[in-house]
């Protein structure tokens, strides 16, 4: 069945994919920017740059598929999307942060002492793989679960609109006949 949805909800999912458009493309210019200024690129740092191009492209696609009308699977990936940017963490050299669009969040330095740090930024990404750091840190974005918590409630309405909508259709054949 194909769900006729309310202005007010189509507004909520256009700012949503809004944001995941352009978090995705800030995200992208800075990850060419970096490339730029790197001077010898190997393999792996090659492919880091990828991934990072890959996961800000994929916040893009996300925005589009929302913008489509295709809200199920937009949804889907959306959530799948901001969750992969909910936490950060450096560990026994391994690292990973992934941000496409905002972060407004604390993190946990465990390195040398037992620090809390609050933290704002933009689209970013990091990730360390052996590296001789010995950083041991963890962070939290709270406008990725807030991001989270907005999709669900979206689903919920949508499903809602397809309860009412097919009970509307129902009642409509019923009095028909």
């Amino acid at each position: 069945m194909n769900v006729k949805l309310p202005n007010k909800l189509k507004a909520k999912l256009k700012r949503l994919a809004n944001y995941q458009i352009a978090g995705g493309i800030i995200g992208i210019i800075w990850t060419i920017w970096l490339i730029a200024q790197t001077l010898t690129i190997s393999g792996l740092i090659l492919l880091i740059y990828l991934l990072a191009v890959g996961l800000y492209s994929f916040s893009i696609y996300c925005g589009r598929l929302l913008l489509k009308g295709k809200y199920e699977l937009g949804l889907k990936l959306s959530t799948i999307n901001q969750s992969l940017q909910i936490f950060s963490f450096a560990l026994m050299g391994f690292a990973f942060k992934f941000v496409a669009g905002l972060y407004l969040g604390f993190s946990i330095d465990y390195t040398n002492d037992f620090k809390f740090d609050t933290k704002f930024s933009f689209s970013a990404f990091q990730i360390n793989i052996n590296t001789d750091e010995e950083l041991i840190t963890l962070g939290f974005n709270f406008v990725a679960v807030f991001l989270v918590q907005y999709i669900m409630r979206i689903k919920e309405e949508i499903e809602e609109n397809k309860l009412l909508q097919s009970a509307q259709i129902h009642t409509e054949e019923s009095s028909m006949e």
